[in-house]
């Protein structure tokens, strides 16, 4: 009797472990086009994955170039068209913020954009760290990291926790401005 009761007990704790355990996605063959939002790879092929601890370690080594590509925040539709609305985006400290260059497909621009910032923010050195996130379970950063290697970067990391893994492991943000190609071309 006991017996089948500890074998029911574990059964039960090992059902309750499975629907804590997240859900992860396999690996598309090209860059995410459906949902920016729901579950993730654990893998980037040609990269690593990051964990936070790991990014705290390099980015106390230095030379580490971050890269947010977090989606600007959207004016909320109820907002009157004369209300001031001034929005915040927060991100990693020291982190470059190139919006828009984790969409499944980029224009032309936008494309030779990003490759443009890449060759700069790595000083040509296509072994520098280069480091992508956004948001926690966001394909944007894994589509971002996928398209640098596609551009021939040779260390290249994912954070998939995001800002807010950042910040739920007590980690400092900054208020950032984005880059975008408009401003490259002033």
């Amino acid at each position: 009797m006991l017996l089948s009761r500890l074998s029911l007990l574990g059964g039960l704790l090992l059902l309750a472990l499975a629907g804590v355990a997240k859900a992860e996605a396999p690996e598309p063959p090209d860059y995410w086009t459906g949902p920016m939002q729901g579950d993730v790879p654990a893998t980037l092929a040609g990269g690593r994955v990051l964990h936070t601890d790991s990014l705290a370690d390099l980015l106390r080594i230095g030379g580490v170039v971050l890269i947010d590509v977090a989606e600007p925040p959207h004016r909320p539709a109820n907002l009157a068209p004369d209300a001031i609305w001034k929005p915040s985006h927060q991100n990693i400290a020291g982190s470059v913020w190139l919006p828009g260059v984790g969409a499944g497909k980029l224009e032309d621009s936008l494309s030779d954009f990003f490759r443009e910032r890449l060759k700069t923010l790595s000083s040509g050195d296509v072994q520098r760290p280069l480091v992508f996130y956004c948001h926690q379970n966001c394909w944007g950063s894994w589509n971002a990291a996928k398209r640098a290697i596609s551009f021939g970067c040779r260390n290249v990391s994912w954070y998939p926790a995001g800002v807010e893994g950042w910040q739920d492991a007590g980690r400092p943000l900054a208020t950032a401005q984005p880059e975008t190609p408009s401003q490259a071309a002033r």
